[in-house]
């Protein structure tokens, strides 16, 4: 079974966070060869910073995933695709709010939930225990509970099938 867990790679926001010439470029650029076989696309970002954090996406998938899987699974893709290839700033709340509405989320239920601030909570609980627990320091990482085994950064597709062949023993 597949958990999924927020992990800010900046807790906080940063302004200004370059894209052209940094190592940023070249993983999109790797990521979108990789996957240009299923499918996937990665717009190189055409603006000349990144939005400064991701921490408003992963409460909105937070908010998002009360309103059941088929709501939070939409919106998980939406929000990566929003990001990678619609190159659009997925720290706006308005942003949010159209992909949130585009995976058939009720979006006067995510305004409510959002404010809570449950999901800032949630997240930055994930995050601590990813961090504190497992040692995460990087995304993407999967951890296989059944073995510990640690799989960070892009993997090839054999290395997750092994890990999970490892795992089911």
């Amino acid at each position: 079974m597949l958990e999924h867990r927020a992990f800010p790679l900046r807790p906080a926001p940063a302004a200004g966070v370059p894209f052209k010439g940094t190592y940023r470029e070249e993983g999109w650029r790797r990521c979108n060869q990789m996957s240009a076989g299923d499918g996937i696309t990665f717009t190189p970002w055409p603006h000349p910073t990144l939005p400064g954090w991701s921490l408003p996406a992963l409460e909105a998938a937070k908010c998002a995933a009360k309103q059941g899987d088929a709501v939070f699974e939409a919106t998980h893709l939406k929000l990566y695709e929003a990001f990678f290839t619609r190159s659009l700033d997925i720290s706006d709340v308005a942003v949010l709010d159209r992909i949130v509405g585009e995976a058939g989320g009720d979006l006067t239920r995510f305004a409510a939930d959002r404010q809570t601030g449950f999901a800032r909570e949630a997240v930055l609980a994930d995050y601590e225990a990813a961090a504190s627990e497992h040692g995460v320091r990087a995304i993407p990482t999967v951890i296989v509970p059944e073995t510990g085994r640690a799989l960070v950064g892009l993997a090839e597709p054999a290395v997750y099938r092994s890990a999970f062949e490892e795992a089911a023993g």
